[in-house]
């Protein structure tokens, strides 16, 4: 995407998003972790997890769709859209949850009957007590706890953008995460830039 870096700063492409919507997911599984009792970061995590999914998709149609006309393809919006919903099935909710976010208007399209739910568990003996977001359909705790949803986008994420060329034979870890790694493990040396 010529230009992107002019307003993002460092995302430039596909995978530049994804690594994006990686941080996203860590942030949001550290404030569940380091914050139980705090349901609005939750919440407010959740939606940028969201809203970056979405945005990764729109980042994959632009390189795809470029890459089509490129070769002299017909592109088709409609056999890209049911491809991703496919492989990546927590995107429908994401998409909603963030176009809800993003223009203060609900609108019962691709997830439909979905709810987030926001509850305080007691916890056990296994976990302790705090907050936990569902991912609901008609009512019933049929999708899970947002956070294993959350791991399972940036994965099927991961393997939609390797198996249409995007990933740029780039690794799954995003430096960001090596330096994190890096930082808890006692190596202080980080990643530079590539």
């Amino acid at each position: 995407m010529p230009g992107a870096t002019r307003h993002t700063a460092i995302i430039g492409d596909a995978v530049g998003m994804w690594s994006k919507l990686a941080w996203d997911v860590d942030v949001f599984r550290d404030i569940q972790v380091c914050y139980p009792d705090e349901d609005q970061p939750l919440a407010y995590a959740a939606i940028n997890v969201c809203i970056a999914a979405a945005s990764l998709r729109d980042w994959v149609k632009a390189a795809l769709e470029a890459e089509a006309k490129k070769a002299g393809k017909i592109w088709r919006d409609e056999a890209f859209y049911r491809s991703v919903d496919a492989a990546i099935p927590e995107l429908l909710s994401c998409v909603a949850i963030a176009n809800t976010a993003k223009h203060a208007n609900f609108r019962e399209r691709g997830w439909i009957d979905g709810e987030v739910v926001m509850a305080y568990e007691e916890g056990d003996e296994d976990v302790p007590p705090g907050y936990v977001l569902y991912h609901m359909v008609a009512g019933r705790q049929s999708l899970g706890f947002a956070v294993s949803r959350f791991d399972a986008l940036c994965r099927n994420w991961w393997a939609f953008l390797e198996a249409n060329g995007l990933d740029d034979g780039q690794a799954k870890m995003p430096r960001w995460r090596t330096n994190k790694l890096n930082r808890i493990f006692g190596h202080h040396r980080m990643t530079p830039p590539s």
